[in-house]
């Protein structure tokens, strides 16, 4: 049966406080459903796990629209303002070959096993978080819990001394806003990365930068741009996200009393709390905008060429084809590592195994150490809250 939809539905704010209810309607249309955003352009959402997937790995639908649009070019470098410059050269907008021959010289840093490295070093971490917490009696469990062990991990990784890394994480958060502020954050970020790069080519060191400079210097065609932008995806990935998954789960666990005490009696129960936390409430909603290449016909309808085309990770990850109960947070579900919450395909998430062990050591030990964790405010409350503005307050 027919659905309408508002010209610019998902963006209303009645929309916004749950927005499950409007990828239910998408997928139950069995068409991709057309939206004008709030820059005017048309964008095409797609809710359903079989044709996000589809679309995820699609050959006819990517990032750089300008190498088949008709009349459409990449301007050329000096046309660019260094923000632009920096913006286009991201992993996330980029197709083949760029995009792989970027990945290839970082993707080595994230393995499995060179991620399983750093676990006794972020458990410690995790440790003095938990402790420090328990002292204090009344925490935010952002700022207290959720977002020290992303930070410094990711700082590590890449080479920033401990002394700037608040600095480093000021510039991740204005970054991400958007706001006026994000392109000067950008110009400081890159200021601040040439000339750690410039002491890293001096004396190298066993982290990111030092690797990224050596590939600079051994003919691997890596720019200045590609390496700053190389580096600022890195920051705002290997943190936002991560916090935003440790932050919502720890919300979900004390909104949802019989899964907390499930932890709580099973501690090793932690790694299924990452996992249905990124199905139910995963860190992207949507994946950064791709386009339609040429007319594609995909999830029942066809997006015509060169259009925006949204595919909705929130909405696959309800799928009630692929899901029981998708609606329900359920630690013990046996269907949960269908979900797609890192992406599929070439653009799968770089970080998805550092993402998962920092959570993972994270809920084990707030299970462990602070079992009378409980909520600072009604839980109805944290339903207009943003989580990163307005803090998670809670008692020990």
């Amino acid at each position: 049966m027919a659905t309408e939809f508002g010209v610019s539905e998902l963006w209303d704010p009645v929309v916004r406080r749950d927005p499950h209810r409007f990828y239910d309607r998408v997928r139950a249309t069995g068409r991709p459903v057309l939206q004008i955003d709030p820059a005017g352009n048309r964008f095409w959402v797609i809710a359903g796990h079989a044709d996000v997937l589809e679309g995820l790995r699609h050959p006819a639908i990517g990032h750089e629209v300008h190498r088949r649009c008709p009349g459409g070019r990449q301007p050329a470098w000096h046309e660019l303002s260094e923000v632009a410059r920096i913006e286009a050269r991201q992993l996330i907008s980029l197709d083949p070959p760029d995009h792989t021959r970027l990945r290839g010289l970082v993707s080595g840093g994230f393995t499995a096993r060179a991620v399983a490295r750093l676990e006794p070093w972020i458990s410690q971490l995790a440790d003095r978080l938990v402790a420090r917490a328990r002292q204090q009696g009344r925490i935010d469990g952002i700022a207290d819990l959720a977002d020290p062990v992303p930070v410094n991990v990711i700082a590590e990784l890449i080479g920033i001394p401990e002394p700037d890394r608040p600095q480093f994480r000021a510039w991740s958060a204005a970054i991400v806003s958007a706001s006026i502020d994000s392109s000067a954050a950008t110009l400081a970020f890159a200021a601040y990365l040439d000339e750690l790069a410039a002491r890293r080519r001096a004396v190298p060191a066993d982290d990111l930068i030092s690797q990224l400079v050596a590939h600079e210097e051994q003919g691997d065609r890596l720019d200045r741009d590609e390496l700053v932008a190389l580096v600022q995806l890195l920051l705002i990935a290997g943190q936002e996200t991560t916090v935003d998954l440790i932050s919502n789960g720890i919300r979900l666990l004390l909104t949802h009393p019989d899964q907390w005490q499930a932890l709580r009696d099973d501690p090793l129960l932690a790694a299924a709390v990452v996992e249905e936390t990124l199905r139910f409430r995963g860190p992207v909603e949507i994946v950064p905008p791709r386009f339609a290449l040429e007319d594609v016909e995909i999830a029942g309808g066809r997006i015509p060429a060169f259009d925006r085309v949204g595919l909705s990770l929130w909405g696959a990850n309800r799928d009630p084809t692929v899901f029981d109960r998708p609606h329900v947070f359920d630690i013990h579900r046996t269907d949960v590592r269908k979900h797609i919450a890192f992406g599929h395909g070439i653009h799968f998430c770089l970080g998805a195994h550092l993402a998962r062990l920092e959570s993972r050591i994270m809920f084990e030990r707030i299970a462990q150490q602070l079992p009378d964790l409980r909520l600072a405010v009604d839980p109805a409350v944290l339903d207009g809250f943003r989580l990163h503005h307005d803090g998670l307050p809670l008692e020990v």
